[in-house]
């Protein structure tokens, strides 16, 4: 018998890793090693937005950028009341209320369309005043703010806010009035009448010198 060569003895080698390997993949048990998940499947830290908290800055407040509003003085006290007074008056239709609160004879430049040759009889008489010209028929009348009070020296300049019914309208109208005043003693009287009492009389063409300061 002869001794098989090296190369014969290495192929019978061979042929039996070959087997071996076999074998493995029949019961089940080869293993692969792991793949890392690609960049699109790597998970993120980043927190999943909840309905917890708001998703925006919370608005802040105008006021907290601005200086607080000074508390406004003595003589600016007594001339806002003295503008409320004269549109409640008007509101009310007393005549003589309101003639009290205006400097003597600055009701003199209007035109009542049911003069009296007085006063607080002439503003009475007028104040509601129907136009057969079919022009709006004032109703009343009510102070909605005060905007602005300037004093300078014995006088000062008052911007009102009004809420204005006509008998005739469903809306009011809402305005700035201007109201000029003059210190008189201790009191702020009205300088000129404003376009709220040429309104309240039925005089829609306010005239515009009006506006500008006595």
């Amino acid at each position: 018998m002869r001794r098989a060569g090296p190369a014969l003895f290495a192929a019978a080698v061979l042929a039996l890793g070959v087997a071996g390997c076999g074998d493995d993949d029949d019961d089940g048990t080869a293993t692969t090693s792991p793949t890392q998940p690609s960049p699109a499947e790597t998970p993120t830290t980043d927190k999943p937005a909840t309905d917890d908290g708001p998703t925006e800055p919370e608005e802040t407040t105008a006021d907290e950028n601005e200086p607080s509003q000074r508390r406004p003085s003595a003589d600016e006290r007594a001339a806002a009341r003295a503008v409320r007074a004269y549109v409640a008056a008007l509101d009310d239709r007393d005549g003589e209320a309101v003639c009290d609160l205006l400097v003597p004879g600055a009701i003199n430049a209007v035109e009542f369309p049911k003069d009296r040759g007085d006063c607080a009889a002439s503003l009475e008489a007028s104040i509601g005043y129907r136009d057969p010209r079919g022009l709006p028929v004032w109703e009343t009348a009510r102070v909605a703010a005060l905007p602005s009070v300037k004093l300078s020296g014995d006088d000062a300049q008052v911007v009102v806010t009004t809420v204005t019914r006509f008998a005739d309208r469903d809306e009011p109208s809402i305005e700035d009035d201007v109201v000029y005043l003059t210190r008189s003693g201790d009191d702020w009287l009205i300088a000129k009448p404003s376009s709220t009492l040429y309104r309240a009389v039925g005089i829609a063409e306010v005239p515009p010198s009006v506006l500008a300061p006595p």
